[in-house]
């Protein structure tokens, strides 16, 4: 028979929790450990919302002699529906009588003084009795014997009642867990059977969404050298508490996801009905039968995955001891912590057992170390415009990968301010600017200019100018503390330009070129950035014009024979703007003469036949012939012009494309 365990006051006692992984994503790792004996079910209890990633990525593990034979869950039935499938009721009072009145037929054994009484339930009897004006009630098994003979036992007098029938008793037992479950709300329990004999471990681990675990820090500007001290946040929203656990958190991105798993699926099926024979008459034979057949709908079948655990920690030695502040913070938070990297991911593995209470949260200590680094100015326009950014130069030389955080920055018993730390990667440097440096003050200059053609080129019928763009901005630093600051200035550069006359910058990050400079106390220190960049002017050779040629030529941009070419072009383009001024003309004079024309017909229409009519017809006759005339010569005079702009827009096209040329 299976042992039962985790069904005591504490339902986590069999397995205990041993170890947590926690990660950046979401989601913790949970290992839990104890010991067995023999055949056991083991009970862990699971809210509802995660019983999905449980049965995603639970593993259990014999590390005996024995083996796993099932695991099973509550199903996600209500209560109710679930006790509709019960046989038995437990009413609310009178539980013994209650079930006793519903185990007609059971097989049990009764105690009572000293005997002991086999046989099976025949029924309950109630018996009213009346004392001092109050009537009690009384109730009384029947009990058929083996020998046949039925007694009647009082329930007061009874010791026990053994239920003898192994069937009652699981569903007794059923009906119990369904009750005791339906009391813990959002719960699920899932029981392990497991098969062996003698002592033995047994591990179970999983995953289960968890808050994503957070960083923080505090660094301490103190001498002989600046010290780092590094806490992690973490919360433990499960129902127990983890005691003296094995912690670690792991940053990074891995794949996770949510994968109904709990919820029963169902396939629809086809239904195929069964042909009956109705009783008939003798048959008349017919010329032919038909049938019909339907095909099986196919099921498929799925299986959950499994998780990986991660392997447990090596041991780090301690840190040295410290004095001053900076040894009261290692004595404060003792740490032993170290990184391991796994493909993209990296591991905080905290060697000390970590204790946090259920629905509590813990600052659990990360780093404590020396590191190099030092405080210096950063200034940034697009930051603030008028003074620098006090900050510490960090570098990560604590040989830990340092997840982001806020920083607090201290200096000695004084705070100075706060900061965030992007990932940080051993042997890494960073600016971490913690205030504003209000004893220094920036100012700037600003340039720009024209340099004269550096080159020309022509092709394709277009003409390219080719200048140098110089910006100049001079930074004008006031220095007013009485210490000298190890400056640090990011310059916005723009896209294409190159620096010139000006010292390399220490860094280039995406949009600013770094520069570090000392400026010394109480004085004034001017920093010069000059930028070149290439400028281009593209002109079509078919809209030139004079004064532009005239200012390429004075400028040397051009050779005399390029210049020549380019008066071709000019004086071809001044012939067809001249076509173009005739063309507009003789479209015009000969809109006029159309509309005269419209208009003398109009006249002509409205004449009669008197005399003064006749000779006024005679006139407008006249008119009309004079216009057709001037038209016929107009038509031609204008076809003349467009074939001539036709001519000189081939020669002219012709003489753009074939134009090349390229200053060196």
């Amino acid at each position: 028979m299976d042992k039962r365990a985790g069904c005591n006051d504490n339902p986590w006692a069999m397995l205990q929790i041993r170890k947590v992984v926690l990660f950046k994503h979401g989601v913790g790792f949970f290992e839990r450990e104890g010991e067995v004996d023999g055949d056991v079910a083991v009970d862990l209890h699971f809210k509802a919302s995660e019983m999905n990633d449980v049965l995603k990525s639970l593993t259990v593990l014999d590390l005996a002699d024995g083996h796993i034979a099932s695991i099973s869950y509550e199903s996600t039935l209500p209560t109710e529906k679930r006790l509709e499938e019960i046989a038995f009721r437990l009413p609310d009072g009178s539980s013994l009588s209650g079930l006793l009145e519903q185990l007609k037929g059971a097989r049990v054994e009764v105690e009572i003084g000293s005997q002991s009484v086999v046989g099976t339930v025949a029924g309950l009897e109630t018996e009213w009795r009346r004392v001092d004006r109050e009537n009690y009630s009384s109730h009384r098994m029947v009990l058929m014997g083996d020998d046949a003979a039925m007694r009647a036992f009082d329930l007061q007098e009874l010791k026990q009642v053994r239920l003898l029938d192994e069937s009652v008793k699981k569903d007794l037992q059923h009906l119990l867990d369904v009750l005791i479950g339906s009391k813990k709300k959002d719960v699920k329990r899932l029981t392990i059977f497991g098969r062996g004999k003698g002592k033995r471990p047994l591990v179970a681990n999983y995953v289960v969404e968890t808050p994503v675990w957070k960083t923080s820090y505090r660094m301490l500007l103190s001498e002989p050298a600046p010290f780092i001290q590094g806490w992690a946040l973490i919360d433990n929203t499960q129902d127990e508490d983890w005691s003296d656990v094995q912690l670690s958190l792991v940053a990074g991105l891995p794949v996770s996801f949510v994968h109904d798993l709990y919820s029963p699926r169902y396939r629809t099926r086809p239904e195929v009905a069964v042909e009956q024979d109705a009783a008939y008459a003798p048959p008349m034979v017919e010329d032919a039968l038909y049938e019909s057949a339907a095909e099986d709908a196919p099921v498929a079948a799925g299986a959950p995955a499994a998780f990986g655990m991660p392997p447990p920690p090596a041991a780090a030695p301690r840190p040295a001891p410290r004095r001053g502040r900076a040894a009261a913070m290692v004595q404060t938070a003792k740490v032993q912590a170290r990184t391991t990297k796994v493909g993209d991911l990296f591991e905080y593995a905290i060697e000390r057992p970590v204790t946090v209470k259920r629905g509590e949260s813990a600052l659990v200590p990360i780093l404590a170390s020396e590191f190099k680094g030092k405080r210096v100015a950063l200034y940034n326009r697009d930051t603030r415009e008028e003074n620098p950014m006090s900050a510490v130069l960090f570098e990560n030389t604590t040989g830990l990968t340092l997840e982001g955080g806020p920083v607090t920055v201290l200096e000695g018993d004084r705070y100075l301010g706060e900061s965030m730390l992007e990932l940080v990667k051993p042997g890494d440097e960073r600016i971490v600017p913690f205030s504003v440096e209000l004893s220094c003050n920036v100012s700037l200059d600003n340039k720009s200019g024209l340099s004269a053609v550096q080159r020309t080129k022509i092709a394709g019928g277009v003409l390219e100018l080719h200048r140098f763009r110089e910006l100049l901005t001079v930074y004008r630093i006031h220095n007013r503390s009485d210490a000298a600051l190890d400056f640090f200035l990011d310059h916005r550069f723009q896209r294409g330009y190159q620096l010139t006359e000006t010292a390399e910058p220490i860094a280039v990050t995406e949009n600013y070129q770094r520069f570090r400079f000392s400026v010394p106390a109480r004085s004034e220190h001017s920093f010069p950035v000059k930028e070149r960049g290439d400028e281009r002017q593209t002109v079509g050779l078919a809209t030139l014009t004079r004064e532009q040629v005239e200012v390429w030529v004075d400028s040397h941009a051009i050779d005399a024979k390029t210049r020549a070419a380019l008066e071709e072009i000019l004086a071809l383009n001044d012939l067809a703007r001249d076509l173009n001024s005739v063309l507009v003309q003789q479209e015009r004079e000969l809109k006029r003469i159309q509309e005269n024309q419209k208009r003398v017909r109009q006249n002509l229409q409205a004449l009669g036949d008197s005399k003064d009519e006749r000779s006024l017809r005679e006139r407008y006759v006249l008119e009309l012939g004079q216009d057709e005339d001037a038209l016929k010569d107009l038509s031609s005079a204008t076809t003349q012009a467009q074939r001539e702009r036709e001519r000189l827009l081939a020669d002219l096209q012709k003489k753009v494309r074939e134009l090349s040329f390229e200053s060196s």
